[in-house]
């Protein structure tokens, strides 16, 4: 008996798994007692637009971002806004969401990003998410029946 060969291939990125993603990626550079808070206020944010539904599947994504953060006492607050490129396996949907408007306070600190298309399991790697099991798609074998055997049997009414 000869087995089949398997090619895995890794799962595409949900959207709950790309909101956390540009999360993470957006407050990298930001002092760890704020990036928690700026982390749940931005995949808060991108849960507002109805392309990274938790539910939907991208085979790839890019996005262009800018953070401003600031603190009023011990509160932290943020504008920001992310433009991004989904790849549903061919067909692209863009799209833009957050708060474009001026940071108020003098002391508010911007940062700004591009993240580029990356393989999924990388991308899940650099943002320290867990890796699924990659999808194994087998190779169907051949059949046992020559092409000259197949339909010889003759119909019978019961």
């Amino acid at each position: 008996m000869s087995t089949a060969p398997v090619k895995s291939i890794p799962q595409p990125l949900g959207g709950a798994e790309i909101k956390k993603g540009i999360a993470a990626r957006m407050t990298a550079d930001v002092p760890p007692d704020v990036a928690e808070a700026l982390r749940e206020q931005i995949v808060a944010g991108l849960g507002k637009t109805c392309s990274l539904n938790p539910n939907f599947a991208y085979a790839k994504f890019k996005a262009n971002w800018t953070l401003t953060w600031w603190r009023v006492g011990s509160e932290i607050h943020s504008h920001w806004w992310v433009e991004f490129s989904l790849n549903d396996f061919g067909r692209i949907t863009p799209g833009g969401i957050g708060d474009r408007r001026r940071a108020p306070a003098k002391d508010a600190v911007t940062t700004s990003g591009v993240i580029e298309e990356a393989p999924p399991d990388r991308f899940r790697r650099e943002t320290d998410q867990p890796i699924p099991r990659p999808t194994e798609l087998k190779q169907p074998e051949k059949s046992s029946f020559s092409k000259s055997m197949r339909g010889q049997g003759k119909r019978r009414d019961v």
